[in-house]
């Protein structure tokens, strides 16, 4: 099935989340979530494969997340696109890095998620970013598997500098998981 903008179509087994394009059964592109009654939509685009979220949205205004990683407003006037790709980490050192974080911090893992931010000239050219100067909001969905626990879920990621960074939920849904962060890649969910 293709598609463009919002279907309103429900993609994820929480019932939490719409979908935009969806290219594949496994591969959407979140344009919204629903935290309680209220629907946030994403300000950026991007791809999800990942089964550890059902789906994601940056809800930072897309001014100010191109403040905080460095995008002018040339740079965006000339075409160039903030986009995000989150998809299931499978990496064993990253995920082993994680793990002994989590555990040193009292924390049990529910999952793995790469979330990867880029920008995208209009010529083609991608460059990744790993962290910004300000913190960007980020909601995941959570797959029904988690949301039912009623845990009290965060996200850890592990900063440039190899710090572990917890970073706590800061909605009430329990279907969700909203945290700010100035780190991307690599992330757990812990509890």
């Amino acid at each position: 099935e293709s598609g463009s903008g919002d279907s309103g179509a429900d993609s994820s087994a929480s019932g939490n989340s719409d979908s935009g394009t969806v290219t594949s059964s496994a591969i959407t592109t979140s344009t919204a979530v629903v935290i309680g009654n209220s629907r946030v939509t994403s300000s950026i685009g991007g791809i999800n494969t990942a089964n550890a979220v059902s789906a994601t949205v940056v809800s930072t205004p897309v001014e100010s997340l191109a403040a905080a990683i460095g995008l002018s407003e040339s740079d965006r006037k000339a075409g160039t696109n903030i986009r995000s790709y989150i998809c299931d980490n499978r990496d064993k050192a990253s995920k082993a890095a994680l793990q002994s974080a989590a555990e040193a911090a009292g924390k049990t893992v529910a999952g793995y998620v790469n979330m990867d931010l880029y920008t995208i000239t209009k010529k083609g050219v991608v460059s990744k970013v790993t962290a910004s100067t300000e913190p960007v909001t980020v909601t995941f969905a959570l797959p029904a598997r988690l949301a039912k626990t009623n845990a009290n879920f965060s996200v850890l990621a592990i900063d440039a500098d190899g710090k572990a960074v917890i970073m706590d939920d800061v909605d009430t849904d329990s279907k969700t998981l909203t945290f700010n962060t100035k780190v991307f890649g690599a992330f757990t969910i812990v509890y």
